[in-house]
């Protein structure tokens, strides 16, 4: 009986694929050629983005030198987990994150609080949301080391459906009277409330991205032909899932355990913890989805108002195919791709940032942190090890036994791999070597090749707070070039992820968010606007100042302050009071620096009484200290208007 009911089912999924359109299965294997040709021309890249996962790892992928030692000086962490707090305490050092400007004032104040609310979401922990602090630091991970950093885009929104009665009385008749007889009825109100209304944000690994290979450098992700993603999902997570997937019921829920493609790419990575090979489950099915964004060539709706992809070249050019931006899923847990999603986008767009670091000249894939001291870093460590080596073996020299000898001498106590055996008498078939002087050379080469990583890394042990310098003049400029070279990061950050990233949340928002929505955060209706290319989004990053260079500028105008003090000049109080309002500023003490009138000058120094009397035939009022009672000498000055022609120019 078994065997007849799995020879049923079988017959009846044969029935269903043969219903299917004969364009689903081409389109499927269309996508998956597209993956496997964009895969093959990155293959070197992934190799590399292998190789930095073990470094970072602090494991050797690359060994000019291997014997006895094996240990590592993890410089890739240092460097990385050292840039990546900067960024992010410049980053999300002031708010809002991301400031609006424009002439529409009010459009400009209601996306910055928007965008305000949404970066400093904290969700309940029931909700499936991850805080954009967290994005940002795992974009900034991939980027650094790999060069490139990938977001994908989305909206998430869960709505409740609220009913109400209402009671109602309509008119039915007039009585004799003349009065209006009404009868009572309930009207049932309707409508949703946002339960979860907010953008999603999903850092993608860069080995499960396939980019269009004709992208030139300096291009962003958006500005070619598709994009492809690669993941595993659940079977259930597809039917439960808010999008409408088709052709699910022809994924095997039974079927025996599959090595995806995915888990082969990520097994060398997985495999150092024991993770290459997911548990199967009884009652889960796993599913290898690939989405395609991007451009593709459909024939027009026909009656039934579905797009049909156009496969076949003879036809590209005819009057009834056009371009469209179109998402299309296709999911396998077998030998089969199956289309699951062949729909319009929804967002008019590949919804897709891409973070670049360094740019290269020719590849479309940039320059992270990590690769321009891949071989410094493969030197440090081989020299270290061997310079480990060689101290062990002048501590630990081997011994030579004589194998054929009558006592016993698997007792004797010996350095690891240092017992060697002859056939014979060992004065005659060894010749020892003297001991070894690595002191001076050895230590020289790592002095070389360490500097020469901190240079070529912008990660200077003053910006890690471990300087050797003898003075401090030399330890602040050598923090101040490391955090140079950094902040130009933090505009490729701005221009690159930040920017796009917030313009995406805005339009997404106009087209997805709840009306509600708009209402809880800004307290009134979101005005949409016809165009968005009105608004300038400017983030905080590039001007906050972090604490250490605060500090730095402190001490700099507080040596300024000395110095310009013992200058005889009218201008000498002004620069000395916009000094001190700098100084004020950087110890987070803004109303007191306002209290300071850069415009006021000593009246009874020489230089404030030509400052007053020039003031006094140019007819300027300027203002006083806030809140400081004024002299009369001082006072007549400052009120003076009169302001002849011909005086100041002498």
């Amino acid at each position: 009986m078994p065997n007849q009911l799995n020879q049923l089912s079988e017959e009846e999924t044969e029935i269903t694929v043969e219903e299917l359109p004969e364009w689903h299965g081409k389109l499927a294997e269309h996508v998956l050629t597209e993956w496997d040709k964009g895969k093959s021309f990155v293959t070197q890249l992934d190799s590399l983005y292998d190789d930095l996962y073990d470094m970072i790892r602090g494991e050797r992928p690359i060994k000019n030198y291997d014997w006895e030692s094996n240990i590592v000086i993890n410089k890739v962490f240092q460097v990385v987990w050292t840039a990546i707090p900067y960024l992010t305490a410049k980053i999300f050092g002031q708010n809002p994150i991301i400031g609006v400007m424009s002439f529409d004032k009010k459009g400009a104040w209601q996306r910055e609080k928007i965008l305000d609310y949404w970066y400093n979401l904290q969700a309940p922990p029931d909700k499936t949301h991850t805080p954009f602090f967290l994005v940002v630091t795992m974009v900034l991970l991939r980027a650094l080391l790999n060069g490139v950093g990938i977001v994908k885009k989305s909206w998430h929104q869960k709505l409740k459906k609220v009913s109400k009665p209402i009671p109602m009385k309509i008119p039915t008749s007039v009585d004799d009277n003349g009065e209006i007889i009404y009868e009572e009825k309930e009207k049932i109100w309707r409508t949703s409330l946002p339960i979860e209304d907010w953008p999603v944000n999903t850092v993608c690994n860069n080995k499960d991205i396939v980019v269009d290979w004709m992208l030139q450098p300096g291009q962003s992700i958006r500005h070619g032909r598709f994009i492809i993603h690669r993941t595993i999902s659940d079977l259930d997570t597809l039917y439960n899932g808010d999008i409408d997937y088709i052709n699910l019921d022809l994924l095997e829920r039974d079927t025996d355990p599959v090595n995806f493609s995915q888990t082969q790419d990520h097994s060398q990575n997985t495999g150092k913890d024991g993770q290459d090979s997911p548990p199967t489950s009884d009652i889960y099915a796993d599913v290898e989805i690939y989405e395609r964004q991007g451009e593709c060539l459909v024939y027009k709706k026909k009656e039934d108002g579905q797009w049909i992809p156009c496969l076949d070249k003879n036809d590209i050019g005819e009057k009834d195919v056009i371009t469209k931006q179109m998402i299309t899923t296709i999911g396998m847990n077998g030998k089969t791709p199956i289309l699951l999603r062949f729909d319009e986008n929804p967002y008019e767009q590949m919804t897709y940032i891409d973070l670049h670091v360094y740019f290269d000249e020719e590849r479309w894939q940039s320059i992270g942190m990590i690769e321009p001291i891949r071989d410094l870093q493969t030197a440090t460590n081989d020299n270290l090890n061997a310079m480990f080596d060689e101290i062990n073996k002048n501590l630990m020299p081997p011994v030579v036994v004589n194998k054929f000898a009558l006592w016993d001498w698997d007792t004797m106590t010996y350095a690891p791999r240092q017992r060697w055996l002859v056939g014979g008498n060992p004065q005659e078939a060894f010749v020892p070597m003297p001991s070894t002087n690595i002191s001076r050379d050895a230590w020289s080469k790592h002095g070389l090749l360490n500097a020469e990583i901190d240079l070529t890394s912008a990660i200077t042990p003053p910006m890690q707070g471990s300087g050797k310098e003898k003075t401090a003049t030399l330890a602040t400029l050598n923090a101040q070039y490391s955090m140079g070279k950094l902040d130009f990061l933090v505009k490729m950050i701005e221009q690159t992820l930040l920017i796009p990233s917030a313009q995406m949340d805005v339009m997404f928002a106009k087209k997805f968010a709840h009306a509600l929505t708009f209402q809880t955060i800004i307290g009134a209706p979101f005005v949409l606007g016809d165009w968005e290319d009105i608004y300038k989004y400017q983030p905080a990053a590039s001007a906050v100042k972090l604490e250490a260079q605060k500090e730095v500028e402190i001490q700099q105008d507080i040596q300024l302050v000395q110095i310009f003090s013992s200058i005889q000049n009218p201008n000498t109080p002004k620069i000395l009071n916009a000094l001190w309002g700098n100084i004020l500023r950087n110890r987070n003490m803004p109303q007191e620096a306002a209290m300071f009138d850069e415009e006021y000058f000593d009246p009874q120094s020489d230089s404030g009484q030509m400052e007053m009397m020039r003031r006094r035939m140019g007819g300027n009022t300027p203002s006083n200290q806030s809140g400081v009672p004024m002299g009369q000498e001082q006072a007549g000055v400052r009120e003076a208007t009169f302001n002849p022609q011909g005086m100041t120019s002498g």
